[in-house]
């Protein structure tokens, strides 16, 4: 506790900035390491917004070059020509800023030739740019440091103000000289021999996390330079709170750093999970009741991502029965959500985009046109507009799935869907205008405006449809949506007494994977999780209910990069924002669960289903 109020007096006093002592990352803690070595000098890094670049620097001859050794000297490869003009331009074209924006820039300048005359050198070369280089007379500028063969502290005041110096761990410093000290460099090697990959023996990160502490606590930012060039490595270095993350490869970097606030997630609600009773579980005997679950987009790597964000616990672990569904569609190596569901709806294959018909544009018999002929009732509940992909392929035929006044017609017209509950209550107005309560007052239909009002004791048919933009995402207030209108889907499809089939779907986990942002996806696999334990209450309860839940496909090739379940914290890493073709998890529970065991295509699960009720 004490450190923590350390750190934050020192953020507040400017010692350490608030977003480092709340280990927040931004491309302004990128540091390019032998940035001089690339084909685009000081161009690679800053094009992606580093927060600093690197320079070594060697006086040879009276002129100032970058290169590494001595023998790697290029006399075209001057100081001035690869970064004093370059960073020049850079004011030119942002109107007096290193970047666009209020972004910072730093120049760290490592002196590989004797300190002092090195540095009078670099002095000379920059003075006659003074307002691109002295903050103290643009705050816009580019913060010089100097490491390497720097001068001992007590030469420091002889040299411009313009000059910060990196500073040396073991050293102590007088109050002059530490306000000319803008971080410590360390060499990772010290203290560690970890190669970044898997995880740092213990001792080691306790010494290399010891001493990122010690610094701060005394006023310090942080750098560890020759530590590996790799993701597991930026990962554990913010973890542990250094200041700046060195790299080698700044395209890397950048994919980690430009969306890092979106990529972590940290103290989340968390939910109590139920404990089913199995005493259905995996038994031989017909499913009166089948309760199927998509969570759209979810791989193996999004559910985990909810259960590190829950401490480790998700309804859907609780289930026993696994097995894994293969997704490619019947014109792609990567479904989308029309061919998925259709898949699931009908038993056959077909195109993207297309829903309930097969690769031919054939309409095709679904799951509740079967199911109804034995008066089984149909319903599908979901977060998103009822005209989407997943719920269209469940009562819809159209070889497109962008048509939604086709679908808000055949949502309407088609008698074996008892039941329908999501949002879309403009598009229904939009498709059936003036006539609209007439034609639902025709088809026997009710509708509800709102979960609230919703009456369950309905005899007919029943749309509940909020409107369109009613329906928001958990991250912006969804709240208890899924469960509240679970329960009532249950009650009301319970009560005709002769069995059911509800499709339900974590629609938005989808999008948190399109758009790259954990935090949007982890909410909606929670809230999903919570509907899961419902329905498991539900399938104790009942006895002859069996429960599904599986994906569409996953979305976004999720990678968990780091993270402690104790805490419910997780950082990861998306590879895309579309699909991939990555098999997705089947789990199961209830009467006939076993069936769905195994490695199969997605469309055998159809078939499993209609097992479940009749074999």
């Amino acid at each position: 506790m004490k450190k923590q109020v350390a750190a934050l007096l020192l953020a507040a006093m400017g010692a350490i900035p608030a977003a480092m002592a709340q280990r927040t990352y931004s491309m302004m803690n990128a540091h390019s390491h032998n940035d001089y070595e690339r084909s685009k000098p000081f161009y690679e890094a800053v094009m992606v917004h580093f927060g600093s670049v690197e320079a070594d620097v060697h006086l040879k001859d009276g002129k100032l070059y970058v290169a590494h050794d001595a023998k790697d000297i290029d006399t075209a490869r001057t100081f001035d020509r690869l970064y004093v003009q370059p960073i020049i331009r850079q004011f030119a074209v942002n109107h007096g800023r290193p970047y666009e924006n209020d972004d910072s820039l730093q120049l760290l300048i490592d002196l590989k030739t004797a300190g002092p005359a090195t540095l009078a050198a670099v002095q000379q070369a920059l003075v006659p740019y003074r307002k691109y280089f002295d903050r103290s007379v643009n705050p816009y500028a580019v913060k010089v440091v100097i490491s390497g063969n720097k001068p001992t502290p007590a030469h420091w005041d002889e040299y411009d103000k313009l000059f910060f110096f990196d500073g040396d761990y073991t050293q102590t410093y007088t109050p002059a000289q530490h306000a000319r000290i803008d971080m410590v460099s360390v060499d990772f090697g010290r203290f560690s021999n970890w190669n970044g990959k898997g995880t740092m023996v213990p001792a080691q990160l306790a010494k290399v996390k010891g001493l990122v502490d010690k610094m701060h606590a005394a006023g310090f930012r942080f750098r560890y330079w020759g530590a590996p060039s790799t993701p597991s490595t930026y990962y554990k270095l913010m973890e542990i709170g250094v200041d700046w993350i060195g790299s080698d490869h700044p395209e890397e970097l950048y994919g980690i750093l430009h969306g890092y606030k979106q990529n972590t997630v940290a103290n989340l609600p968390v939910h109590a999970i139920y404990q089913p009773t199995y005493a259905s579980d995996a038994t031989g005997v017909k499913s009166k009741n089948v309760i199927f679950m998509i969570g759209d987009g979810t791989g193996l790597a999004q559910q985990f991502a909810g259960a590190t964000a829950n401490h480790g616990q998700l309804n859907l672990f609780t289930m026993k029965q696994i097995g894994l569904s293969e997704t490619q569609s019947a014109d792609d190596y990567d479904t989308d959500s029309a061919a998925g569901a259709t898949a699931f709806a009908t038993g056959q294959k077909t195109n993207n985009r297309v829903l309930g018909m097969d690769k031919t544009y054939t309409a095709i018999p679904n799951l509740a046109d079967t199911l109804v002929r034995s008066h089984i009732k149909n319903g599908v509940l979901v977060t998103e507009e009822i005209s989407g992909a997943t719920p269209a392929a469940f009562y819809a035929h159209t070889p497109d799935r962008d048509s939604v006044r086709t679908l808000m017609r055949q949502l309407v017209n088609n008698a074996n869907m008892q039941l329908a509950v999501g949002s879309g209550m403009d598009d229904l107005e939009a498709t059936l205008g003036k006539g609209l309560k007439d034609t639902l007052s025709a088809k026997n239909i009710t509708l509800f405006h709102n979960i609230n009002d919703w009456a369950t004791d309905q005899q007919g048919r029943t749309l509940v449809l909020l409107r369109n933009n009613d329906l928001k995402s958990m991250t912006e207030g969804r709240g208890n949506y899924l469960v509240t209108a679970l329960k009532k889907a249950l009650a009301q499809l319970d009560a005709s007494g002769h069995g059911f089939f509800l499709m339900v779907e974590g629609s938005l986990i989808d999008v948190g994977g399109h758009k790259n942002n954990l935090q949007y996806l982890v909410s909606e696999m929670l809230d999903f999780d919570e509907a899961i334990g419902e329905a498991l209450k539900f399938a104790d309860a009942d006895g002859h209910t069996t429960v599904i839940v599986t994906a569409d496909h996953e979305t976004s090739g999720l990678a968990l990069m780091d993270g402690k379940i104790s805490e419910g914290r997780l950082t990861a890493h998306f590879s895309t924002n579309d699909h991939t073709g990555i098999p997705v998890p089947v789990f199961a529970y209830g009467p006939g669960s076993a069936l769905f065991r195994g490695v199969y295509q997605n469309n055998e699960i159809y078939f499993r289903i209609l097992d479940c009720f009749f074999k």
